[in-house]
């Protein structure tokens, strides 16, 4: 009688794994169906161009914001009255292989960056499959139109952007596996720029900065950059102060700085192991020699970082599949303007539900909108990784309008 029980709920548990096979395929192979369509073929799409189609409907991400809407009640915020811009290449772009020179399409690009000059936005994109040279996308602000790919002769993640009106230049984060960097784009050079006749990237003026280790997201304050270094602990995260010089660039140390740089750390280290004590130690010989202005730790997981003329900072926080964060903080009173004090406060921050995965964002000239990009959108996050859970995804730049309190421009 025992045997043939054990036998029974064998046959049971058997049957039951065959199901879950079974439905499990089943899903697989209509999951990869429903998603195959969205991805462009090289010959879809006009060499050195960028496919501009959106993945989904309007109504399809209106949908997704009137639920965070819900989220956001009672925060005097409504995303109701948002533009949406189509972020285009997550179909497929082309770019160039930068091991055989030549032209390559790829179809799994990741936005990372955002920002804007008074006629066009910019979005900076890199390769998922880590073999083509990053993007930026051009985008006219009037027609909300693709206008054109601009290819960097990098293959770095290209986290930060930020476009400098003052020096007629856009700033991107340009890391390697050993150290930060930066690239700088002329307005004058960018507007020339046509991938298709040079079959080339652009040209750049490239700055490492070994003092860093990575720049995740950058902008623009009263002569400085500031840099933001994404971490989910306050031993990894951080925000900077980088002094400029007079033509908007990052100053670079010597190799004595670096030689005296690693002397006296050595010597700190070998006092003490406390990380707070030798991080202190680090910021203040950086900023005696006029590295730095200034360090913070930041918050978890950001994003992005946009600061006003007052010192309004905005900072996005990404939140894996759950709907990302966008914190509003204010400068306290009393402070130096040319400080911001970045330590993670317990009050006085706005905090606003936005959609889930959000990377960079972007305050206009003006300072009467922001814009925000999300990387759901990219093939390796737009599918569905649940049986029972339908992604969301952002194809979109969501444009915001906002009224900063003492901007002389309001």
């Amino acid at each position: 009688m025992k045997k043939l029980i054990n036998k029974k709920i064998y046959r049971i548990f058997l049957l039951v794994v065959l199901v879950v096979i079974l439905v499990g395929t089943i899903w697989y192979i209509k999951n990869e169906e429903d998603f195959s369509h969205l991805i462009s073929r090289p010959q879809d799409v006009k060499m050195w161009q960028a496919d501009p189609r959106p993945l989904q409907s309007e109504k399809a991400v209106i949908k997704q914001t009137n639920k965070l809407n819900l989220k956001n009640k009672g925060q005097d915020v409504s995303l109701k009255s948002m533009e949406l811009v189509v972020i285009p290449g997550l179909r497929g772009a082309w770019s160039i292989n930068p091991k055989t020179k030549k032209a390559a399409f790829g179809d799994d690009w990741i936005p990372q960056g955002v920002t804007q000059s008074d006629d066009n936005y910019y979005i900076s994109v890199y390769d998922g499959d880590y073999h083509l040279d990053s993007l930026i996308f051009q985008i006219d602000k009037k027609t909300k139109k693709y206008v054109k790919t601009i290819i960097l002769n990098s293959k770095a993640h290209v986290g930060g952007i930020v476009y400098d009106e003052k020096y007629k230049q856009l700033i991107y984060s340009n890391d390697t596996s050993k150290s930060a960097g930066f690239g700088y784009l002329s307005k004058t050079d960018m507007d020339a720029y046509h991938a298709e006749k040079v079959k080339a990237p652009i040209h750049s003026k490239e700055i490492k900065w070994p003092i860093g280790s990575r720049t995740s997201a950058i902008t623009l304050y009263n002569n400085q950059l500031l840099v933001a270094k994404y971490g989910s602990n306050k031993n990894d995260r951080s925000i900077v102060a980088v002094p400029l010089d007079s033509k908007g660039f990052v100053p670079v140390p010597s190799n004595e700085e670096l030689t005296k740089l690693d002397s006296e750390m050595t010597q700190e280290s070998s006092k003490t192991k406390d990380s707070d004590t030798i991080m202190k130690k680090y910021v203040q010989i950086l900023v005696q020699m006029k590295l730095l202005n200034s360090w913070a730790p930041a918050w978890d997981r950001l994003q992005g970082i946009a600061v006003s003329k007052i010192g309004v900072t905005l900072l996005t926080q990404s939140n894996g599949q759950a709907p990302g964060k966008l914190w509003v903080q204010l400068p306290k009173k009393g402070t130096d303007s040319s400080r911001l004090d970045y330590i993670p406060p317990t009050t006085g921050v706005r905090e606003i539900s936005i959609p889930a995965s959000v990377e960079g964002i972007s305050l206009d000239s003006s300072e009467n909108q922001i814009a925000l990009v999300f990387e759901s959108g990219a093939k390796k996050y737009r599918k569905n990784n649940s049986l029972f859970f339908h992604s969301n995804y952002m194809d979109r730049l969501m444009i915001l309008p906002i009224s900063i309190s003492g901007n002389k421009n309001n």
